[in-house]
């Protein structure tokens, strides 16, 4: 006899468990992102950032500075600059164009895409395991808020770990993939070039 009440209330726990964990599951459903923000901080070109919004399905992509390009060389003794360094300083110049802000809507199927990329995302994420900085690379900053309210912030600088980096790439692609303007074109590129 002692087996069979043994057994009914192992049962009994096991189905409470389970019901427990039916909960959890319908929770997490229920909280979602509904906003990310992203932001592109390359070393030597213009950062950039985007915000996508997934209740309204659209991504901007904007610049937080002003622009400001570095000015040109001084010039030689007689005031003027050499045929090189003209030729230099332009090339520098087009290849940090500025940047003009877009707009673009986004596809249900797009959304789904960043949401479980995001849904993806564990705690361990959203600690920032880098302190300092490195000198030179991108640093990336990724923020997103979820429809219960809640505000989650990474930090991973230089060093974003394999979800991060998903996450900030699949919406790099996006924008890559759907921008129309020349000059962005050639941000996106060099940004992309920093991954």
């Amino acid at each position: 006899m002692k087996p069979v009440i043994q057994s009914f209330f192992c049962f009994l726990i096991l189905i409470s468990c389970d019901k427990k964990n039916e909960k959890i599951v319908a929770r997490n459903i229920d909280v979602e992102p509904i906003l990310i923000k992203i932001g592109y901080y390359p070393t030597f070109h213009q950062p950039a950032e985007t915000i996508i919004n997934l209740k309204e399905s659209y991504l901007i992509f904007y610049s937080p500075t002003s622009y400001s390009p570095m000015p040109p060389p001084p010039p030689n003794k007689e005031g003027k600059h050499s045929k090189e360094e003209e030729i230099e300083y332009n090339e520098f110049i087009n290849e940090r164009p500025k940047l003009n802000p877009f707009k673009i809507s986004l596809t249900k199927s797009e959304v789904e895409e960043i949401k479980i990329i995001s849904d993806s995302l564990k705690s361990e994420d959203f600690s920032d395991r880098n302190s300092t900085p490195a000198f030179d690379g991108m640093s990336t900053n990724i923020v997103v808020l979820y429809s219960n309210g809640n505000l989650v912030q990474m930090n991973p600088l230089n060093g974003p770990n394999e979800k991060q980096r998903h996450l900030y790439t699949e919406i790099l692609n996006l924008l890559i993939n759907k921008n129309t303007d020349k000059k962005d074109s050639i941000i996106l590129q060099k940004i992309k070039e920093y991954r």
